[in-house]
């Protein structure tokens, strides 16, 4: 683990508090910058008479569908937890989390990609890990993966020694970045990547960050998981 800056207890524990925060206010949506989470779509309060969860329109991931997660599961396909235009395969303890039309737009807006929305959150802590991979999708369908990709990472912040290369899962082409960007809890810069693929109904990007470079290589493999196993839904 990397040792971490004078004020990285503070930060730490400022986060913290804006979790709890964040989860005690009513319909925020909002998320921490490091531990990211953004309150859960099934905790919304029933539509008067209907005994369902109210659920709005923009829905990018199923409000409720938290609770019918089966492990090691896969999402993205329609009438999964999270549904965008590609699906993959998550990896063993790892829980994935919708998001609906308020927290994609609240999502974007803290991270910083205007031109991304918000399409699930995957959260390692069940797995022993400190960290998400990320989905946003972009609507434009005219966007290569790389394009799409070099856009993404022109929206992070402190960004160095990008890689870009191209893969293909079955017949989808798909194009990865792999960078550094400076972290705010460390004294060093910390590795980062994500992958993209299109289809006709728009863009996926599938990102995977980390509170530092030991978190991120634990991280890996259920980032390669989801690589190895994309496809169109």
């Amino acid at each position: 683990m990397h040792k971490l800056t004078s004020g990285a207890v503070a930060a730490a524990v400022s986060i913290g508090l804006l979790t709890g925060l964040t989860s005690c206010s009513s319909g925020a949506g909002k998320t921490s910058d490091t531990a990211g989470e953004t309150p859960d779509s099934a905790s919304a309060a029933p539509a008067s008479g209907s005994g369902k969860p109210e659920e709005k329109a923009g829905t990018a991931g199923k409000a409720g569908k938290a609770a019918e997660w089966k492990d090691g599961g896969r999402v993205g396909s329609p009438g999964t937890v999270c549904e965008f235009p590609a699906s993959f395969e998550v990896a063993k303890a790892w829980q994935p989390k919708g998001l609906d039309a308020e927290g994609a737009k609240f999502l974007s807006k803290w991270l910083g990609h205007p031109s991304f929305k918000g399409a699930c959150e995957i959260d390692a802590k069940p797995a022993g890990m400190i960290g998400y991979i990320r989905v946003w999708t972009a609507d434009r369908t005219g966007l290569s993966p790389r394009q799409a990709l070099e856009t993404f990472v022109s929206e992070e912040k402190e960004v160095t020694g990008k890689e870009f290369g191209d893969f293909k899962a079955g017949d989808l082409p798909g194009a990865e970045v792999v960078y550094e960007r400076k972290s705010p809890l460390l004294d060093e810069p910390k590795q980062e990547r994500a992958f993209a693929v299109a289809s006709p109904k728009g863009v996926t990007v599938v990102h995977l960050g980390g509170l530092d470079g030991d978190e991120h290589k634990e991280m890996l493999p259920a980032y390669e998981l989801a690589k190895k196993t994309v496809k169109l839904p």
